[in-house]
């Protein structure tokens, strides 16, 4: 067994890694080691017990992420292949009826810091984020090739996040069997398609099922703005639910072109209308406010991407949501999303409130949701809870 150098806290700072906080950073260690980025160390208290095994990386503010608590057997493929196991059998016993597209390991929240694996029916999606997990590349495709004898396995480690590991950005591949198109899977008894190679995230933004699910019992004959739409799954659920007319808006054309045949495959008609425009763009308001709208859904992409554009990144949600106010009348619905990590609950809380001043509405919060189960939200890791929604009701409309 290969020996690992130890990483010791300091006093007092073991209490968050005992609770299950997946991080140490560098302020919290007491005596380092001389490990290279991605190597395995043992995570040390103050007075020398054990409290995990994590990757290593000297290079960044956070310096282990851990990946067990346990001081036996190795990181290998079979301690991945129980790892994805364990976490397929826990996860899916949460899932609706009729769901064969979700989350498998949702990174350091799972103990698997920097690794996404998301599952689409037969075909298997992952990414790798960190130093560390890039040096386990062939056990975890060994290992999701033996616990789930896929079609297919695809990485997307083409995303930003792996330059501050010293990592660069990959190009799609099929590292196992092959991709003939957009991947047919259900989602709570509806047929979506997620492009695995080319589309956004891993192919499908599996992290809104619950908001989805939850959007239904607003939208009954009502007419149905769904901003940012991409390929169109809350419009799909709107429609489901008995909307009156549904449109669709998104700035991707190749996105829009996904909507149509989302309609038809769910055998619902009309499809709705899609409306290629960018939303930030000037008179966007004013050809927007044409729809007469009772119920917007407003899922923007993340605005801030790190804590110093967390300023500019208010202001634009901001804007944006107020803009969304503008549009709504007396008992209208705002199905108001953000994906930003460094904007916290509260933070969006005041976006709305300041966004419904500007506006001149009185709201009130009628629900407030987060991403699903299968996107592991821990109690001891709030850093890890990135997606908000709130679902907020028109009540008066202030002159």
């Amino acid at each position: 067994m290969v020996m690992l150098a130890n990483v010791q806290l300091k006093i007092k700072k073991d209490a968050p890694i005992r609770a299950g906080h997946p991080w140490v950073f560098s302020n919290a260690i007491e005596r380092d080691c001389r490990g290279e980025p991605g190597s395995l160390v043992r995570v040390m208290s103050h007075r020398g017990d054990f409290l995990g095994i994590g990757m290593f990386n000297p290079e960044t503010s956070i310096r282990v992420r851990m990946v067990c608590r346990e001081d036996r057997g190795a990181i290998d493929e079979m301690f991945f292949a129980r790892r994805f196991a364990e976490l397929a059998e826990g996860k899916k016993a949460y899932l609706p009826a009729q769901t064969t597209g979700y989350r498998i390991a949702h990174g350091d929240a799972d103990y698997l810091p920097g690794l996404i694996v998301d599952s689409y029916a037969d075909v298997l999606v992952f990414q790798i984020h960190t130093a560390g997990m890039e040096r386990f590349r062939r056990e975890i495709i060994a290992a999701l090739q033996k616990t789930f004898s896929p079609r297919a396995i695809v990485e997307r480690s083409d995303i930003a996040a792996r330059v501050k590991e010293g990592l660069t950005e990959l190009p799609a591949r099929v590292h196992y069997g092959t991709i003939d198109g957009e991947i047919p899977f259900f989602e709570n008894g509806l047929i979506f398609y997620a492009d695995v190679l080319n589309g956004q995230k891993t192919g499908f933004f599996l992290d809104q099922r619950n908001t989805r699910i939850r959007s239904a019992a607003f939208v009954s004959g009502k007419t149905v703005l769904n901003l940012f739409g991409y390929t169109g799954a809350f419009s799909v659920y709107a429609a489901k639910a008995g909307a009156k007319q549904v449109v669709t808006v998104d700035s991707s054309q190749s996105a829009l072109d996904c909507v149509a045949r989302h309609f038809q495959d769910n055998a619902l008609t009309p499809a709705g209308e899609c409306l290629k425009l960018d939303i930030f763009a000037s008179g966007a308001g004013k050809l927007l406010a044409g729809y007469n709208s009772d119920v917007i859904i407003c899922d923007p992409p993340a605005l801030a991407k790190s804590l110093k554009h967390v300023p500019q990144a208010m202001k634009a949600y901001t804007a944006l949501n107020a803009l969304c106010f503008s549009l709504l009348g007396k008992g209208g619905i705002l199905i108001t999303s953000s994906c930003s990590g460094r904007v916290t609950l509260e933070d969006f809380r005041d976006v709305a409130r300041f966004a419904a001043g500007a506006a001149g509405r009185d709201v009130r919060i009628v629900d407030c949701l987060g991403h699903g189960y299968d996107h592991t939200d821990k109690l001891s890791f709030p850093e890890g809870r990135y997606l908000k929604t709130l679902i907020l009701e028109v009540i008066d409309v202030i002159a």
